[in-house]
């Protein structure tokens, strides 16, 4: 995005300049569009993926699942929510409009796991916790998705989903 011109955007979209000054004010704009509608979508397929858990093993299960395959069909907003606009940050506290579907969707994910806490965990605890789910599947997805078939890449994370849900899983109890 960072490349493209507003003449490039316009052009691309069938639109003419005005038309898009009347509604943006610059191509960061239409980012924060997406951004806030791709975050949407994401936390759609998380909740749903994690829908109706028994566990905190299958709570985080279905929010690591849901996850994958929403990246797996949208590589496209993986690649902008993810490695172009740093979703996995670790500030907190005051948020800018830009910010704001980033910590509501780290604030969803913490409302997922919350019911299923042995204890509860302290503020700090529970976002570190959003980050590292966040932080895991981006992480492996940046490797996984530029070499792999979506169904090779969902074979390939089985042995360290497994590993990942027991270290957090540790990490909570241990909290």
């Amino acid at each position: 995005m960072d490349a493209a011109t507003i003449e490039m955007i316009t052009q691309r979209a069938d639109l003419g300049k005005g038309t898009f000054y009347r509604h943006f004010a610059d191509k960061n704009a239409i980012v924060d569009v997406l951004i806030g509608q791709y975050v949407d979508d994401l936390l759609r397929s998380v909740t749903q993926a994690a829908r109706e858990p028994h566990s905190l093993r299958e709570a985080l299960g279905g929010l690591v699942d849901g996850h994958m395959e929403y990246f797996l069909s949208h590589p496209d907003e993986y690649a902008l929510l993810f490695q172009g606009r740093k979703l996995v940050r670790l500030e907190h506290g005051w948020v800018s409009d830009v910010d704001r579907p980033y910590e509501d969707y780290l604030g969803r994910i913490e409302e997922l796991i919350r019911p299923f806490l042995p204890v509860p965990l302290c503020d700090l605890r529970m976002r570190q916790l959003s980050h590292a789910i966040a932080g895991f599947v981006s992480g492996f997805l940046s490797f996984a998705m530029i070499t792999m078939e979506p169904q090779v890449v969902r074979e390939s994370i089985e042995p360290m989903r497994g590993a990942f849900l027991n270290g957090v899983i540790g990490f909570i109890e241990r909290s």
